[in-house]
């Protein structure tokens, strides 16, 4: 098979001829199979590596690009680069799957700062103790109670929509009292 007929071949595939292409193939696939089984980590997947190899080399030539001549060595340079992306690739996993063996499933351990607790507990106690008695008790039967704005309706004897925005209403006011007892509660801390 003289050099020169891959170059016609080359040059009609590029023209879109499959026929070509198929010749190429046919030419070529012993070679590329001998070289997959050399370089592919599961002998198994030498087959899958020569498809490949063809696949991307057509789409290359399509758009224009690939071997203007030396299509053999261009698709075992095509088929060596595809099994060690895949022999990599395998290795990452593995090493992954490898890893979940020696590492013995643990419990997440909470970290806890006892001071930082009491502070958000003074923190969330100033804020609580500055709202309106109303919404106190309304934060008190939804949070602590787990009453529903019906309930609460009944309860206050107002329309279960009117419930809900003072639920509303009552959680905002204790995020911006909350907000607002940083400075305050810090005051208090630099003067101790």
């Amino acid at each position: 098979m003289p050099a020169g007929d891959d170059r016609k071949l080359l040059r009609n595939v590029r023209s879109g001829s499959m026929v070509a292409f198929a010749e190429l193939y046919a030419r070529h696939h012993a070679a590329a199979h001998t070289m997959a089984v050399q370089v592919a980590t599961v002998p198994a997947d030498a087959e899958d590596l020569v498809s490949e190899a063809f696949t991307k080399i057509l789409d290359v030539l399509r758009r224009g690009g690939g071997p203007e001549q030396a299509f053999r060595a261009y698709l075992l340079t095509t088929i060596r680069n595809l099994a060690a992306a895949h022999a990599a690739k395998s290795r990452r996993t593995l090493l992954a799957a490898d890893l979940d063996g020696y590492c013995e499933p643990q419990e997440p351990v909470p970290c806890t700062d006892p001071i930082s607790e009491e502070w958000e507990r003074t923190r969330v106690c100033e804020a609580f103790s500055r709202l309106p008695q109303r919404w106190r008790q309304v934060l008190w039967s939804v949070e602590v109670e787990h009453q529903t704005p019906s309930d609460l309706s009944r309860r206050y004897n107002i329309s279960r929509n009117s419930a809900a925005a003072l639920v509303y209403r009552a959680r905002k006011g204790l995020r911006q009292a909350y907000n607002e007892a940083l400075p305050g509660l810090q005051a208090l801390t630099e003067a101790a």
